[in-house]
């Protein structure tokens, strides 16, 4: 009894050892946050998010799972050194037909080459387990309230080092090192305690961004931080928030983030919802409809044209998106303001959230 005592106890304090440095063969869970998990701390620009993984880079043992929590809109891929599938693409011999401005007349994209959302890039493919050689990813994974993030786990079976991706937001990405079970990895309190740190600093960046005051005749439409370990800290927003130019005068929008992709739209807000829910349909299975809207590939109106308040019958114009990686898009777009008046205009990626306004003079 004595013996069974003693034995019990070295086998305790074994265990406990183990876990304290974090080496054990048992297999174990681990726990990453896909961007924030809760509010912004206060002071925090208006739109600021973080495209980020936290940790950056977890270290673990084979065997181990790790499960993804998301409250925004995000994925968790892995593309065994492949290049990530596109966003959208176009639509064999199929063209955008039938869309009317408010005025009643044709859009000049009519008869232009139609593009649909790629399913490959926000659903769902893959297995559970990331060994190397399989590609996986859990697809859009976001919260379906303020209490129930979007979730996706998947197990490590193999050693070796893993680069995770959000599909949707370029750099953001992490590291999963996979050493052999029962080796030395970092405690669940140690990643919990870098979390902290990486996360606070991310939040620290976001207020020198929200302070960024662009050229004359420029309006910034969402910008990046220096990307960090796990992703970038990003503002949705227009800054300034309010310009005043000159009649005649040619604005540039720039995209300075590369993590996300954006456009400027002008009009009635009402109208602008109802034209993305008639054009913009993302497809919710397999044989549902599925078309990108159109604006988001040409734009409203062909390029050169300049904005006078009543564009379209009703004063819409959109461009094209922009592109903050410089990558297929352009990273900026320009609008001529011919008439005087003041005009409010939104991101049609990410809604009237996204906001600003401008103010033309004589």
């Amino acid at each position: 009894m004595v013996r069974a005592v003693v034995l019990g106890g070295a086998l305790a304090v074994l265990a406990a050892a183990q876990l304290a440095w974090g080496g054990s063969n048992q297999a174990a869970s681990w726990d990453v946050a896909v961007g924030e998990q809760g509010r912004a701390p206060a002071g925090t620009p208006k739109g600021a998010t973080l495209n980020q993984f936290f940790p950056g880079k977890l270290t673990i043992n084979a065997g181990d799972k790790v499960n993804f929590t998301s409250f925004g809109f995000h994925t968790v891929s892995y593309h065994a050194g492949k290049a990530p599938p596109p966003p959208l693409g176009p639509v064999q011999g199929a063209t955008y037909e039938g869309i009317d401005n408010a005025a009643g007349e044709p859009f000049y994209f009519n008869g232009q080459q139609a593009f649909a959302y790629n399913l490959d890039h926000f659903g769902p493919s893959g297995p559970k387990t990331i060994s190397g050689k399989t590609p996986a990813s859990s697809g859009a994974i976001f919260a379906m309230s303020l209490k129930k993030p979007g979730k996706a786990s998947y197990t490590f079976p193999k050693t070796g080092s893993y680069k995770l991706i959000c599909n949707l937001h370029p750099g953001m990405e992490m590291t999963v090192a996979v050493k052999p079970k029962g080796a030395t990895v970092p405690t669940a309190e140690d990643v919990a305690a870098r979390v902290k740190v990486e996360t606070d600093a991310a939040w620290a960046k976001a207020k020198a961004l929200g302070a960024t005051k662009p050229p004359a005749r420029q309006v910034v439409m969402g910008i990046d931080g220096r990307k960090s370990s796990g992703g970038r800290t990003t503002i949705l927003d227009f800054l300034p928030a309010l310009s005043t130019v000159r009649a005649g005068t040619t604005v540039t929008f720039v995209n300075r983030a590369p993590s996300e992709i954006h456009n400027v739209a002008l009009g009635p807000l009402k109208y602008l919802d109802k034209f993305m829910k008639q054009t913009d349909v993302f497809p919710t299975g397999p044989n549902s409809k599925n078309q990108v809207t159109p604006v988001f590939v040409y734009g409203s109106d062909p390029r050169g044209t300049a904005y006078d308040g009543a564009n379209n019958g009703n004063g819409f114009y959109a461009t094209p998106l922009a592109d903050g990686t410089r990558g297929g898009l352009p990273n900026a777009v320009r609008v001529t303001f011919t008439k005087p008046g003041k005009y409010h205009f939104i991101c049609l990626l990410h809604g009237p959230d996204m906001a600003a306004d401008i103010r033309v003079t004589k």
